[in-house]
């Protein structure tokens, strides 16, 4: 009898234990990291001082239909996998037009047969939309569908028609593609990047005033602020290069005469170096009759600078001197290092053949 009682409570608590351990099973605290099926993405494209970065998971079609079953149609989707699609950008922007502040964004799509409304959501923490809420919505653009050029298997971002201030977007997955265009005010960004840097241990360098202005004369922007930034470069150090870039604002300002004096003086005080430079400038430009002069007052500076002698003889070319350019190409054969020898050779013999 006691046998028996001692099997029974052994039959009664061995369900207990077995519940135990069941349990223990599903307390989980320590879950392993695993591969995700649609794996993270992410691409960042830099314009100016701006980034713009699309954080997202990419899920694959594998041979299924995907617009109107796998993503259905009329029903607001994460614009990838598992977390939210996260769109960044660290200064303010326009998208299509319309004006998105600098930050983070949930960004989800809304696709229907022929149009696709992106939406940017001020909520990007949450599960992909499952917790979408279009009380959350910042922006939202309608753009046309089209097919893609060729089937692409993964959902990818990419980054199209990259121009100085804008750019596409494009959203590409199986046989279908949208993009939109996203603009920024480039030059207003820049310069605000640029006069705090004037502020900071670039202060004290004469280089850091003339790329500040250097970089206004490139794109005919700032010109006064530029010019009294130049001025401040020439006082700390007086050189052709800022001398040039001063020039290049007074004939943007309509001050030629003013240039005229300016690069005059960046003549005198430059050397062969910045002179050869200044020349091939006038050169690229086809005016040959100011690049021939401009190495001629180069080679004043430097006799044996083979590299003026060369481009010189370039220039007579263009002023169709032949025999002139022939004999500057030959000086400066005399002159050049081993390893540019057959390149003025080669010029010798071409203009030989032709006169």
């Amino acid at each position: 009898m006691k046998l028996l009682s001692c099997s029974i409570l052994l039959l009664l608590t061995v369900p207990i234990s077995l519940s135990k351990v069941h349990a223990q099973h599903f307390n989980i605290h320590n879950p392993l990291t695993l591969p995700d099926k649609s794996q993270e993405s992410m691409i960042t494209q830099r314009i100016g001082y701006s980034d713009i970065t699309i954080n997202y998971h990419s899920p694959g079609a594998k041979g299924r239909e995907v617009w109107g079953a796998l993503v259905p149609y009329g029903k607001v989707w994460r614009a990838g996998a598992n977390e939210n699609t996260v769109f960044t950008i660290t200064d303010d922007v326009k998208i299509e037009g319309l004006e998105l502040a600098a930050g983070s964004y949930g960004l989800h799509l809304l696709p229907e047969k022929d149009q696709w409304t992106f939406i940017f959501s001020k909520n990007h923490t949450s599960w992909g939309s499952f917790f979408y809420d279009d009380k959350e919505d910042v922006l939202r653009i309608v753009v046309p569908v089209e097919d893609a050029p060729e089937s692409r298997d993964w959902m990818s971002f990419d980054f199209h028609k990259r121009e100085r201030g804008k750019l596409s977007i494009v959203l590409t997955w199986a046989n279908k593609r949208a993009k939109f265009d996203l603009s920024l005010d480039i030059d207003s960004i820049a310069l605000d990047n640029i006069r705090k840097q004037l502020r900071s241990d670039a202060y004290w360098e004469w280089f850091s005033w003339n790329q500040a202005a250097d970089y206004c004369a490139q794109y005919e922007i700032n010109t006064k602020e530029a010019l009294q930034w130049v001025e401040h470069s020439i006082e700390m150090q007086e050189n052709f290069s800022n001398l040039d870039v001063k020039a290049k604002l007074l004939r943007q300002l309509g001050d030629e005469e003013g240039a005229e004096k300016t690069i005059a003086r960046a003549i005198e005080v430059g050397n062969a170096i910045y002179l050869e430079r200044y020349g091939r400038r006038f050169l690229n430009q086809k005016d040959f009759k100011n690049a021939e002069i401009i190495f001629q007052q180069a080679l004043k500076k430097d006799s044996k600078f083979w590299r003026a002698h060369f481009n010189r003889g370039k220039a007579l070319i263009g002023m169709n001197k032949k025999n002139e350019a022939l004999e500057a190409f030959e000086t400066a054969l005399n002159y050049a290092p081993e390893a540019n020898r057959g390149t003025i050779n080669d010029s010798i013999l071409l203009l030989k053949n032709d006169i």
